[in-house]
This record gives structure tokens, sequence and C-alpha cells, in this order.
């Protein structure tokens, strides 16, 4: 049997699918379990379903949907496929796959990827590497020098989300959101991939991981490596300007560094402006998130209303051939810091709700809109719905704009504070979309 020979034993199917769902890799979405378990059903059986049965079994769509329109089974299966594709292959290189163009789960020889899941070239990741390190880079050095020689003229820094930040006097630091990833190896080990994993965040972790769970944790390598998401370094050509401007003339007062180098003295001596993805946040998070009136679901893909329990879910991924409309949120914030600094929070739950906060937070115009949601607080949050199209994000509306009550978050925190370790895990910086 060659290594693109499809094993399709019922009880073979079987066991696999109940790996799968023992796993957690689905996560707790109860629509994308039931997705998986449908179509183990259906191949188990050797019975063929189309897109309109999906939409009535398991979406609960009416028989005269129009799925020109509706895309909601088009994009949970591009998410399944991408979940599996992640999970390693088993003892005999082997993995359950859901082929393009096709609604029925396989196994098949896990070495060889999918018509839509071909590795990145290799020429094609070095160079997104060599930018975002560049850019990195050049903030760091030239690029501040230069932002930072403009005059105070920059009418943005007078709006409610900069004006802390430039009435202050403590360095600036840009906080750039970055995330572990580790090497997956095949049989002869040789990594043939890139792993990022919400819940394996540091080399620790993967360690704990692997004892865990030494079965499937064999095939990861730690390789010491933190990757960018790829609509950072667009979101930081937007924002560094701004941040400069608030210390006219003074480059030094202004500097970046990564969340995985992220010190908690940093955060009580410099005022903070972040700028990433909300689940890379770093030592940030948890009190970030005390303060916020919304939760980070556990994937890092939705925010939940902790009043309401109403739920803001991306369903963004990367652009594929399926032209269709997605859903992503962007998110603005300005809180104060431990130490009557300052900190701004420029985030999106993906990387084109990330390029549009910083359009936003950069935006003279934008910036007056939330003045005038947010009036005089001097800490807020805002969400935004960004809709995207293809590579290309269509608009973004204004949801939510309230104050936050800031009360006693710091003044409870600051042993806390004190006593933590600091976050020296020296950082390789790439490129990549999480």
């Amino acid at each position: 049997m060659d290594n693109t020979q499809r094993l399709e034993e019922p009880a073979q199917l079987a066991a696999y699918g109940q790996k799968i769902v023992s796993s957690g890799v689905l996560g707790k979405s109860r629509r994308m379990i039931r997705l998986f378990e449908f179509l183990l059903e259906r191949s188990i059986s050797g019975t063929t379903t189309k897109e309109i049965e999906i939409a009535q079994v398991v979406f609960g769509r009416t028989t005269d949907v129009d799925l020109t329109a509706d895309a909601t089974v088009r994009v949970h299966i591009h998410r399944l496929r991408k979940k599996l594709a992640g999970v390693p292959v088993d003892e005999h290189g082997q993995r359950l796959m859901l082929p393009r163009g096709d609604y029925r789960l396989v196994l098949a020889a896990g070495d060889v990827p999918g018509p839509d899941e071909l590795p990145i070239p290799q020429h094609w990741r070095r160079w997104r590497f060599a930018a975002g390190a560049a850019l990195l880079l050049a903030l760091n050095g030239a690029g501040w020098a230069l932002w930072g020689g403009q005059g105070p003229q920059d009418a943005r820094t007078h709006s409610r989300l900069w004006q802390g930040v430039a009435s202050g006097s403590a360095p600036v630091l840009v906080v750039s959101g970055d995330f572990y990833v580790f090497g997956e190896q095949n049989a002869a080990g040789a990594i043939t991939r890139m792993v990022a994993d919400e819940a394996i965040t540091s080399s620790a972790a993967l360690d704990q991981y692997k004892q865990r769970v030494p079965s499937l944790g064999q095939h990861y390598v730690d390789m010491n490596t933190y990757h960018l998401p790829s609509g950072l370094a667009s979101a930081l050509v937007a924002v560094a300007p701004v941040a400069s401007a608030t210390r006219p003339r003074q480059p030094n007062l202004v500097s970046n560094v990564t969340t995985s180098r992220f010190t908690n003295e940093m955060l009580s001596n410099h005022d903070i402006v972040y700028v990433g993805l909300l689940d890379s946040l770093g030592d940030l998070k948890e009190p970030f998130f005390d303060l916020s009136g919304f939760s980070l679901a556990g994937n890092g893909a939705a925010l939940i209303d902790k009043a309401s329990g109403e739920r803001f879910e991306s369903d963004w991924d990367e652009p594929s051939s399926e032209r269709i409309m997605r859903h992503d949120y962007a998110y603005l914030a300005r809180f104060p810091g431990p130490a009557g600094n300052h900190i701004v929070v420029v985030a999106g739950i993906m990387d084109p709700a990330l390029v549009e906060a910083a359009k936003l937070a950069s935006s003279t115009q934008e910036l007056g809109r939330l003045q005038a949601a947010v009036g005089d607080s001097a800490a807020f949050e805002a969400l935004y719905e960004v809709r995207t199209f293809g590579p290309s994000n269509v608009a973004a509306e204004l949801l939510i704009a309230r104050p936050l009550d800031v009360g006693t978050l710091w003044r409870s925190r600051k042993s806390a504070l004190a006593q933590a370790p600091s976050a020296q895990t020296p950082a390789v910086l790439g490129a990549a979309s999480k």
C-alpha cells in the first residue's frame, strides 16, 4: 500500500474517531463536536452526505436554506480540517483526515499534506522571519529616532486613548505580543512543521505536556522559539509614530520589547503600549482580564461579555479559495498601571482585527468618534466588529464602548507582582499567523 492509500475499515475509523473526541483537540464547541461525530457516523457506515444535509442535521437549518449566502457549513468544515491536520501522526505514521472537497473522514499516511495544507516554502518562511525581525530592530534604533524627531503637533496624542501616555514622563515601552512555538518531527527526526498551542506557552509547559502525554509528546521538540503574528508588522507601522509622538523630540524614551521578554519591573516603571493578539498578552493577561468587562475564551478565539454572556467569536482563518465574508473583533483600551503609569491596549482576536485596531488607534477621525463614545473616562475599553473578505478588511463597527472600574486592582496585586519571577526567556523572533 503506498502512502496515499486510504484505510477505511469501519473499526479503524471508529477507534481513531474516539481518540480524537477524547483528546480535546476539537475544543469545547458543541457544534464542532457534533459536526465531527456526524461525519464520523457517515464515514463508518459508508454513507455519502452533502452540504445541505450537514446544514440541516448539524446546524439546524431549514430545507430552504440558501447555501450560497450561509457559509456556516463551509467555515466549520475548513476549521475542522485544520484541527485534524494539527493532530500528530500515530505510531504507524497515520492520522485521520478530512480531504478537501469531500465530506467524509479517512485514514491516510500523515506525512503527505492535504491539498490545502501544503507546508510553507522555506524561502517564504525566511522572508517573513527577516521582515519581522528587521522591523523590530528598526524600531529599537533609527525608527524611533525618525518618528521621535517630529514636533509636538500630533493631535492624536490629545485623544482620550493616548492622552494618559502623552501626559506622562516615564519611558514609553511598546510591547509586541509574541507566542511560543515548538517543532513537530517525523519518524526520521526531521522537523516537518512548527506548532502553536494555546495550552503550551513555554519550554517548561511543553516538558510537562510530554510527561503527561508521552505517546503524543514524543513527536514534539522544544526549539526555544517565539513567533510574531503576521499582522503585527502592519500594526506597528501604524501605532509606532503615535507612540513616539507622546515623547516629542525624545526618541531615547521610546523602546520596544516582546511579551516573552517582558518583566514585572517593566510594568511599573514604563508607560505601556501593547500591540498584538489578545491571547498573547503574557504577564499582562491576568490583571487585564480581571479589569476588563470581557473574558477570553480558552481557545483565544472569542471574547465573552461578563455581564450579559454574549459571545463575540472570530470565524476568521487564513484566507483560502473559499471567498466568504468572515468576522473578527478589534479591541482598544486605556487604563492606569500599578505605579501611576499608563497602559494602552491595541489588539485583535486574530490578525485582521489587530491590523484594524492599529488603524483605529492611529486615525484622528476614529479617535474622535471613540472619544465621543467614552466621554471623559480615564479608563475604558472599546470593541469593534471587523468584517473581512479574503485577505482584506471591509468595515469596522463600534459595538461596545464603556468605562472601566479600576478600583483596587493594582493595590491587591502589588505583593504578587513583586514576588513573581521575571520573564527572562530569550526569544527567537519570527513571523507566523497564529
